[in-house]
This record gives structure tokens, C-alpha cells and sequence, in this order.
């Protein structure tokens, strides 16, 4: 069967089943949590994907990085995934409930990229803006990065304002080489 296939009727069905009894917000929450523990932890995937190692240990480990308490539905789904093999696709399985999440919801995730912290009002301008704009709410990860210099990327779904002066230095560069090739 393919992954992708799996991956869907899986979260979808764990949706349901947390709207059924009343845990999506709280899923959703520890749904977070996993996926950011996927993205720090390399080891957490090779640890789910390890067939020598035991149902009960992979199990302890899960809950483990999600600080041991857990709502009784994702315990219960974790369960049945481990039993049916299918805990190598816990990562996309949790992504994908993010996505049926915000989607009912109407919740947005921007990006918000700057090259020192941005004052609270500034932010809070931004992201009323963009609910305005969108007509849902912004969920916002905020990232400092001095390679862009100055000014802001600010990506929602999947529109991207650069407001860098590095995408700025960058633009006027590649309109001196363009303007360069035409004259010779």
C-alpha cells in the first residue's frame, strides 16, 4: 500500500476519533510536540524505524518525548500503530493531523525571519494584518537569522514577502548582471 495512502487514512481517522471525543485541541497540541521532536531529534525516527527493538521500549520512548502524559486517545492510537507495524509513519501521520487541524480551524502558519527580535507591537501589527488577510488566524514561528542583514522574510503558507536587505542586495545584483549581458 502506498505511504502516503496509509498516512492519510490514518491521521484522518485519528482526526475523527479526536473529534468524536472531544480531544483534537489537546492532540493537536502534542501533535506539535512530536513534530518538533522529529525535527530535533534524527534519532527518534531510526529509533521508531528499528525492527530489533521492542514494541513496549519504542512505546516508552514515545511518551517519553512527550513528557510521559499523554491524552488517553493519542496512547490508544499510538497502540495500534505499534501493533499493526505502522509506527514508521508516526511523523507523517502527525503532520498530516496538523494539516486537518489548522484546516478546520482555519489556522495559517507563518514564518517570520529577522535579523535580531522584533518588538511585540510590530508583531502583533504583522499578524493582525495577515488574519485580516486571510480571514483565519496565524499561528507564527519566529526565526533570527543575521545572514539576511536586516529587514524581514515573512512566508504564510505559501506566500513570501522578502523585505530582506539581503533578497534587496541580491535583487539589485542580479539586475546589474542582467543589465550587464544585455550591453555586451
Amino acid at each position: 500500500m502506498n505511504s502516503g495512502l496509509i498516512t492519510s487514512r490514518y491521521a484522518t481517522a485519528f482526526f475523527l476519533f479526536a473529534k468524536d471525543k472531544n480531544e483534537r485541541d489537546r492532540i493537536y497540541e502534542e501533535a506539535k510536540t512530536l513534530r518538533g521532536v522529529f525535527n530535533q531529534l534524527s534519532e527518534f525516527r531510526s529509533i521508531l524505524e528499528n525492527p530489533v527493538l521492542a514494541k513496549a521500549e519504542k512505546k516508552k520512548v514515545i511518551l517519553m518525548t512527550l513528557g510521559g502524559e499523554i491524552s488517553i486517545s493519542l496512547e490508544k492510537f499510538i497502540d495500534m500503530l505499534l501493533k499493526n507495524n505502522r509506527e514508521v509513519f508516526l511523523q507523517s501521520i502527525v503532520l498530516k493531523y496538523i494539516d486537518l487541524y489548522r484546516s478546520e480551524k482555519n489556522i495559517h502558519y507563518g514564518k517570520l525571519t529577522t535579523s535580531s527580535s522584533v518588538d511585540e507591537k510590530v508583531e502583533k501589527k504583522l499578524i493582525l494584518m495577515i488574519e485580516n488577510e486571510t480571514g483565519g488566524t496565524i499561528e507564527m514561528e519566529k526565526v533570527i537569522d543575521t545572514s539576511i542583514l536586516g529587514g524581514f522574510l515573512f512566508e504564510v503558507d505559501f506566500k513570501r514577502w522578502d523585505a530582506s536587505i539581503k533578497g534587496q542586495l541580491n535583487s539589485i545584483r542580479k539586475e546589474y548582471i542582467e543589465k550587464n549581458l544585455k550591453t555586451n
